[in-house]
């Protein structure tokens, strides 16, 4: 099984502050024993080291940021022009969903991959008819 892994579930995971920090830890224990491959996007990855750099600390990215790129079994997608100029046509068309323009990539690549489930907290995902896992 592969899983996409939003920002949501990145932040929860590293800071002990956040409101799922202990569902997520939960989750990537199941996730560690069903040996899940995961998937998470280049934006992604840039938003999660933003984040956890200013809410929890510039150390705690680091260490974030190179376990991501050391990592056996997260694999990182980048995002083609093709998938922002779609992901684009997504954010414009959906004006009252609150969407990120992130969002809108990760929903590309979600479709591009034929991926059923995502590790998130982001109730967006499910609008869109991907699985909260």
């Amino acid at each position: 099984m592969k899983l996409f892994v939003d920002t949501a579930a990145w932040l929860a995971l590293n800071d002990k502050n956040d409101q799922y920090h202990k569902e997520a830890m939960a989750k990537s224990l199941e996730i560690k024993a069903k040996k899940i491959e995961l998937i998470t996007s280049e934006y992604i990855l840039d938003e999660s080291i933003t984040l956890i750099r200013y809410r929890v600390s510039h150390q705690a990215a680091v260490i974030f940021g190179d376990s991501l790129f050391k990592s056996r079994i997260v694999k990182i997608v980048d995002i083609t022009e093709g998938d922002r100029l779609k992901a684009w046509e997504i954010f414009k068309k959906y004006d009252g969903k609150e969407l990120s323009f992130t969002d809108c990539t990760s929903f590309v690549l979600i479709k591009n991959l034929k991926l059923q489930k995502a590790f998130t907290f982001d109730k967006h995902f499910e609008q869109i008819g991907v699985t909260i896992f």
